[in-house]
């Protein structure tokens, strides 16, 4: 029998009472949620073959959606089979390790008539939020189904604004490394590292738009008149999620134009400097090369004078040089 700490089953009363079903009840499950008015959630945490066992006989699971429970890391998707709907979800977690910026946690949702079970396999924030509100105010929360799945779907959206005022926050100190100069090679690896994460959340996020839109339509089950408005709410935080998203892949884009600019601007720096180096030496050396050719007739070649006469003229042909580039900002 698996422990009763993985599941937890609190069912809602026509009365507006809250019950929670002990693991010797869950066997009555079927039963119970085929009465009136009545509300069953099931919240199942990394499930076993026997919790893969009790969703086939107490909800008519279907073998198909069993699979995915098995299989794991399921695209955002809206499944509907004989009175039930499957929708699989993603919220957003702690992360781990102290470098990664955020983890995904997958949820599973079987919504049909009276019913609602979620599947995961993590410690999930949305689960746990909506857990609170429903024991506190059931009728509040959900008086159907439906009403009970769009709590636990807007709950997990809502993860999603913490996350993006954080990456915006961390965009802005990059803007500003860039314009201070910073150290390019590793400004350039953190923003390939943020490009990478925004995608994973595009990639994620945008299937999630679709399944709001479907709930949309109305011609399921699930949603009914009362619930309707709330998933347009729903599909609305969708897509300004999906738009706070495209924002801040349009400013990491800018950010790494301005880097390469930067990046460049940098080596034209070093590259005059390098320039009006050569220069400076090239004359002592030009001067250098002309008495190092070892004719016997040169100029003042007997006179005593002679040698430190041609180092002052070095000197002052390198200094001259020198004053030259300065005043036009090559040093």
């Amino acid at each position: 029998m698996a422990t009763k700490t993985n599941r937890t089953c609190l069912a809602r009363l026509p009365s507006g009472e809250l019950q929670e079903l002990s693991a010797s009840e869950f066997d009555t499950i079927d039963g119970l949620r085929k009465k009136p008015d009545h509300v069953i959630w099931l919240d199942i945490a990394s499930p076993t073959a026997e919790d893969l066992d009790l969703l086939h006989d107490e909800f008519s699971v279907h073998p198909l959606a069993l699979e995915d429970l098995r299989k794991r890391r399921q695209r955002p998707k809206l499944d509907t089979y004989a009175e039930q709907q499957i929708i699989v979800n993603y919220e957003v977690l702690e992360p781990s390790e102290p470098d990664k910026h955020f983890e995904l946690g997958e949820l599973h949702l079987f919504a049909g008539p009276g019913y609602l079970v979620s599947v995961r396999w993590h410690g999930s924030p949305a689960i746990s939020e909506v857990e609170r509100r429903f024991r506190e105010r059931p009728d509040a929360v959900a008086r159907t189904p439906g009403s009970l799945v769009y709590a636990v779907l807007d709950a997990a959206l809502d993860g999603f604004f913490p996350l993006l005022d954080r990456l915006t926050d961390k965009i802005e100190e990059l803007e500003e490394v860039i314009l201070a100069g910073g150290r390019s090679n590793d400004t350039l690896r953190t923003i390939l590292a943020l490009k990478r994460k925004l995608l994973e959340l595009r990639r994620n996020l945008s299937p999630q738009r679709d399944v709001a839109n479907a709930l949309l339509r109305r011609d399921l089950p699930l949603v009914d008149d009362t619930s309707a408005p709330y998933f347009q709410d729903l599909y609305d935080h969708t897509i300004r999620v999906l738009d706070q998203l495209d924002l801040q892949r349009d400013l990491l884009a800018s950010a790494l134009e301005a880097n390469l600019s930067v990046t460049s601007n940098n080596l034209n720096a070093v590259m005059k400097r390098l320039t009006a180096f050569t220069v400076v030496l090239m004359v002592p050396t030009l001067i250098a090369g002309i008495y190092g050719m070892n004719f016997h007739f040169m100029p003042e070649l007997s006179w005593p004078l002679g040698y430190p006469v041609v180092l002052g003229v070095m000197l002052l042909t390198m200094a001259g040089a020198a004053l030259f580039f300065r005043a036009r900002d090559w040093f």
